[in-house]
């Protein structure tokens, strides 16, 4: 019968596995002189590290009252959490390169390797475990902006659905979210980072046994540069696979915009809605992988004050096809010069924001 355990209880299982084997495998590190040992020791320290982020992240995420500054609350802390880990990797893994570049000019004999052999295995199987118990909770489950939300239109007039459904459909054409491919929101990062410790842990531990085999197993003196070269591979592996942990969640941290979305195309869209005449001061970012926010500026004819609902339901339409379900917009109201038409009406609206804080923190402002 499995054992069926949570996410939490899962981490804690791992984190006293990494926690026991890091004590043996650095004494017997030391002991032997054997610095493929002590880095794959220092990279599972790494990992107890890591796997101790991720499980506090995992609690703090999910509390549900938060410090009254934290207006979003804890929806970014395990995002915060994965990028911890990133840095870290990164450091370790520049850390661990240098050392083995020192041995490499001075070579130091590799005491008892068969001890050395005997802990890689052990930190191979552990490693193997560790996966097999982490590996169900790896993925991140997305869902599908093929579908419209209903809007109170629709709802109203149940009774007449086949005319609201055009109507609806003649809202949003050649709009550019019909053409928007389906994006995958991949892996939790901070699962994710996770996984990676696990599965470069491994990978050290087979270095590790290569290592010890070579110099166990040989008999030329250059043997024992097997040590430091395993060394310089393990710090390879940590750097490559920790890159693009960093640059994923560091760029949701920048606020970055979701990825397959143009910032053009939403304007666009948004600018080809009846009664919208310009549309200025658009932002889109992630809050974090599954949540995107927006706010903009959306200027309409005075005429149209008493339709800026039905055009509000709209413009959130847009936005939720792409993927974006919480959107603050701001209207402003005026009357467009006779002068003006078309492109030229846009750019006189986007120039005279009503919105402006004024001169004087111009400089203060996001765009600034």
């Amino acid at each position: 019968m499995a054992l069926r355990l949570t996410q939490s209880q899962r981490l804690q299982l791992v984190i006293c596995i990494s926690f026991c084997f890091f004590i043996a495998e650095i004494s017997v590190g030391f002991y032997t002189s054997s610095l493929a040992l002590v880095a794959d020791a220092f990279h599972y320290l790494n990992d107890l590290i890591g796997f101790v982020v991720a499980f506090a992240a995992l609690k703090i995420s999910a509390k549900k009252d938060s410090p009254q500054d934290l207006s979003f609350g804890w929806q970014r802390s395990r995002l915060l959490g994965a990028f911890f880990n990133g840095v870290f990797l990164l450091a370790l893994g520049v850390s661990i390169f240098l050392q083995s570049i020192e041995r490499f000019i001075s070579i130091e004999i590799v005491e008892q390797p068969k001890l050395v052999l005997i802990i890689g295995c052990v930190g191979l199987a552990l490693n193997i475990i560790s996966a097999s118990v982490l590996h169900d909770h790896g993925h991140s489950h997305g869902h599908s902006h093929d579908e419209h939300t209903e809007t109170p239109g629709t709802v109203e007039a149940s009774g007449n659905t086949g005319t609201v459904a055009e109507q609806v459909c003649a809202l949003h054409d050649n709009h550019r979210h019909n053409n928007l491919q389906p994006s995958n929101k991949g892996y939790d990062l901070g699962m994710l980072g996770v996984l990676i410790h696990v599965l470069g842990d491994a990978a050290n531990n087979i270095g590790v046994i290569i290592s010890a085999l070579v110099i166990w197993l040989t008999v030329y003196p250059a043997r024992y540069y097997a040590d430091p070269a395993v060394s310089m591979a393990i710090a390879i592996v940590i750097l490559t696979t920790s890159i693009p942990l960093v640059r994923s969640s560091g760029k949701i941290l920048l606020n970055s915009v979701p990825s397959g979305i143009h910032t053009e195309d939403i304007k666009h869209d948004l600018e080809t809605i009846p009664g919208v005449q310009s549309v200025h001061e658009l932002h889109v970012w992630r809050l974090n992988q599954e949540k995107s926010l927006a706010s903009v500026h959306v200027t309409i004819a005075k005429e149209m004050i008493s339709d800026f609902a039905q055009i509000a339901n709209t413009i959130n339409e847009c936005f939720h096809s792409y993927g974006v379900h919480s959107a603050t917009v701001q209207p402003e109201f005026g009357s467009t010069p006779a002068t003006t038409s078309g492109t030229d009406q846009r750019d006189y609206w986007s120039r005279v924001c009503q919105a402006k804080c004024g001169a004087s923190c111009e400089l203060l402002t996001c765009c600034g």
